[in-house]
């Protein structure tokens, strides 16, 4: 495509913006623990500054507001745009762009969240020019930069869209055509530079349509080392930049709710998404992925809450939480495990806990508000909790004895590795009842019905079977939530 010279846009400065205020009667939300349950203007359990386990409740939380869903215009697959927002006029201008901004910096510091996310064509008008798209970024950056400077709001992570385009229509690391990899590699390299700028803490991929519709076409084996490619580069660039910033994945192409099924993250059919194979769709499969390739050591994974969760936990993969609609704010239980998880690692995981919640169509934006307090209220409820049964050390306590067997003796080598196929098998053989006396002549069949008889009578009185009490300790985890009002 050949490229127009631009002129240099002229920055001009509206004034007249700048001093509206479009959250007129709406007024910062506080903290306030007696607020009744009509006070919805008030936090209830979040209060930022507050100590739970020697860090501040802001520094465990570490919200992010996203400018993506904060842009959301009301519309859906049966109906056209139906919000209209004073600072928003849907034009495709930098002017537009920065009334947006302006905004919802404004909006975030109602919510006192510190931290915003967003992807990089939510925040530039979109055009077919390069020269043109230079100057219009350069512009947004130092607005930008203002703005943080102003508000102390900081970017926290920073996406290309690789999903919306139609060019990506086949995928953008994953597609059939070259030239459809070369403008993805562009867009990635001028969204990590762009991100340097405005000292993002992170840089985030999502990888919503790389995966296949049918195998019969499809060269599999290419698409995925083209996949790899895309991420090393990307990661190599970034070194090569001087730019320290964690590289966050998130590999779900569309978030389930609060189901407690494996099946939870599929698209449940041909509707849900445009591609059903996809090349990464959990935890498991992002990080065989990136451990194959030997990409590991660079990229943390973002996860919605739940089981995945956990697993990246455990692996060292926890980059970050993403909160959309589909989940219910009011599933206590799952956001309590999930800050009990950040908890145990000993700090927030550097992609924090980014809320993407979106205005339902009929809303106002005091409804977008009320949202977000919701969640982010449910969230700090959760910590509490979370720091509550920790400090308690209840169930601590439950698991250290449950896995006694493992923290002394045999079990202690077993852990540490230092056992050997054949010592497992010679201490199966020693304590298992199957292998002498009355239990060997049961296996070889030398034992008749009255002889069992005999022998139960005199040995009644059995080693009882080990309990993992989990209706108990269910019912326990339960009276902690009940009780978080008085925590």
């Amino acid at each position: 495509m050949s490229h127009v010279q631009a002129g240099k846009r002229q920055k001009t400065r509206d004034v007249r913006a700048e001093n509206i205020d479009y959250f007129q009667g709406i007024d910062r939300i506080e903290y306030n623990n007696m607020a009744t349950v009509t006070d919805t203007a008030y936090y209830r359990h979040y209060n930022s500054g507050e100590k739970i386990l020697s860090k501040d409740m802001e520094e465990w939380l570490k919200y992010s507001v996203s400018f993506t869903e904060f842009k959301y215009d009301g519309s859906d697959a049966q109906g056209r745009p139906t919000f209209n927002r004073q600072w928003d006029d849907h034009t495709n201008t930098i002017d537009n762009c920065k009334r947006c901004i302006r905004a919802f910096y404004d909006f975030c510091t109602k919510l006192g969240v510190k931290y915003w996310t967003a992807f990089d064509n939510d925040l530039v008008p979109q055009t077919d020019n390069w020269d043109e798209n230079k100057s219009n970024w350069d512009e947004i950056t130092d607005y930008i930069t203002e703005m943080a400077q102003k508000t102390q709001i900081k970017l926290l992570w920073m996406a290309p869209d690789l999903h919306s385009h139609q060019r990506y229509s086949s995928g953008a690391f994953t597609s059939n055509e070259a030239t459809t990899f070369l403008q993805a590699a562009s867009q990635v390299k001028k969204c990590l530079e762009v991100s340097q700028r405005l000292n993002a803490e992170c840089f985030l991929l999502w990888p919503y349509r790389e995966g296949y519709d049918a195998v019969f076409q499809t060269d599999v084996a290419r698409e995925i080392k083209l996949f790899a490619k895309l991420l090393k580069i990307t990661a190599e660039y970034r070194d090569r930049l001087s730019y320290k910033c964690q590289l966050l994945l998130m590999p779900y192409p569309s978030f389930g709710k609060n189901f407690r099924s494996t099946e939870i993250w599929r698209p449940r059919c041909d509707f849900d998404s445009d591609t059903l194979n996809r090349y990464m769709w959990d935890v498991t499969s992002c990080l065989y992925f990136l451990k194959f390739h030997s990409l590991d050591r660079y990229y943390k994974v973002c996860s919605p809450p739940g089981q995945h969760v956990y697993l990246a936990g455990v692996y060292n993969a926890f980059g970050g939480v993403t909160m959309t609609n589909t989940f219910d704010p009011s599933d206590i239980k799952t956001i309590t495990l999930m800050l009990k998880c950040i908890i145990d690692q000993g700090s927030a995981p550097p992609g924090g806990i980014s809320l993407r919640v979106s205005c339902p169509r009929g809303g106002t934006i005091r409804d977008q508000l009320a949202m977000y307090i919701n969640y982010i209220d449910e969230c700090a409820r959760g910590l509490r909790v979370a720091a509550a049964v920790l400090a308690e050390q209840v169930f601590v306590k439950h698991v250290q004895q449950r896995y006694s067997s493992y923290y002394s003796g045999f079990g202690a080598r077993l852990v540490s590795g230092d056992v050997s196929m054949e010592e497992c098998k010679h201490v199966q053989q020693r304590y298992s009842s199957y292998y002498s006396g009355f239990g060997a002549r049961l296996v070889s069949g030398d034992v008749s019905m009255e002889e069992c008889e005999e022998l139960y009578k005199k040995n009644q009185a059995q080693t009882e079977i080990q309990s993992g009490r989990r209706g108990n300790y269910e019912l326990v985890f339960q009276r902690y939530l009940d009780a978080c009002d008085h925590v």
